[in-house]
Parts: structure tokens; C-alpha cells; sequence
């Protein structure tokens, strides 16, 4: 569940491919150079190194699926904490990429 105004800040992966496939609502990704809404039924696929961020414009759930599986799959929890108003600190940024392997931009 990712409920209205969630985002992840432009970041990229390391390691890891990572699939959003949208059961319901409606979420706003950027993916490389590319910016747009995705709704119930959609794809959204951003490979490994490639930046991405996202952000919930209404309550919506989201299958989430990181290949290959491990620890990143812990950064959509952490990173829930934020906002615009509460930005990760240089520490926060500095765990992200020593636990998953996740550059935060």
C-alpha cells in the first residue's frame, strides 16, 4: 500500500532491476528521462543504474518486485518516512547505498 503523497526521491540501484506492477490508484514515476502516470494494469520497469523516483497522487497499491531479490526490498519501508519536507540526511543517504546498494540524487 502506498498511500497518497508516498515517494521516493530520484535515486538508481546498483545491483538490482526493479518492477512496479500497479494493482490500483494512481502513481506518478520518473524512469531515465521519462516522466508519467501509471495506473491499475500498468508496467513499469527501471533496470539497474538507471534513475527512477516515484510518488502516490492517490492511496494505491503496488506489486513491487527487485531482481535479483535481497536487501533493497527494505528501502521502499525505509524511505516511506520521508517527504519533501522531511528529505533524507547525508546519514540516511550514506545507509541507503552501504544496505542496499541504493543512490539516493
Amino acid at each position: 500500500m502506498l498511500p497518497k503523497g508516498n515517494e521516493a526521491p530520484w535515486h538508481y540501484h546498483e545491483i538490482n532491476d526493479e518492477i512496479f506492477y500497479i494493482i490500483s490508484g494512481e502513481i506518478e514515476f520518473g524512469v531515465d528521462k521519462e516522466e508519467f502516470v501509471a495506473k491499475s494494469g500498468d508496467l513499469v520497469i527501471a533496470g539497474a543504474n538507471v534513475q527512477r523516483r516515484f510518488k502516490a497522487l492517490q492511496d494505491s497499491k503496488a506489486l513491487v518486485i527487485n531482481t535479483p531479490s535481497g536487501p533493497s526490498e527494505g528501502f521502499i519501508r525505509d524511505i516511506s518516512k520521508f517527504s519533501q519536507d522531511n528529505p533524507p540526511t547525508e546519514s540516511d543517504r550514506k545507509s541507503f547505498v552501504d544496505k542496499y546498494k541504493i543512490h539516493i540524487l
